[in-house]
């Protein structure tokens, strides 16, 4: 039972990570792009430290990728307080 918790946790942070990644971009929303990232990294930070092979360790791009794009967003429009 442990086991397909698991699972349901991991693949459903992808799945938010997903959703959050497109509508930050479609919206221009650092937030969205900074959860997308934050909700991708334990799936990702897990297949990356799980084989030495050059492929897996593309997959911590996705989060990367996620958190330069909130950075980028965040500086092109800062927010009015």
């Amino acid at each position: 039972m442990d086991f397909l918790l698991m699972g349901i946790l991991l693949w459903s942070l992808v799945i938010a990570a997903l959703l959050l990644g497109l509508y930050g971009v479609w919206k221009r929303s650092w937030k969205a792009l900074f959860w997308g990232g934050v909700a991708s990294l334990l799936p990702m930070g897990l297949i990356f430290t799980g084989d030495d092979s050059w492929v897996f360790k593309l997959s911590i791009v996705p989060p990367l990728l996620m958190f330069i794009g909130a950075y980028f967003f965040k500086q092109r429009r800062p927010e009015k307080v």
